[in-house]
């Protein structure tokens, strides 16, 4: 049975793991959002 250190690494491990792609996905879902503005704003030619 592991020890509470093990335990704390491992929990430590995963919640920098987790945030890390947590940013990941968000930035991935950020990039999306923005291009499919720019795409709606280009075709329209409201911009331009």
């Amino acid at each position: 049975m592991p020890s509470d250190a093990e335990r704390d690494a491992v929990k430590t491990a995963q919640d920098q793991a987790n945030r890390r792609l947590g940013w990941i996905l968000g930035s991935v879902a950020v990039a999306f959002f923005i291009g499919f503005v720019a795409k709606i704003a280009l075709l329209s030619g409201q911009f331009v």
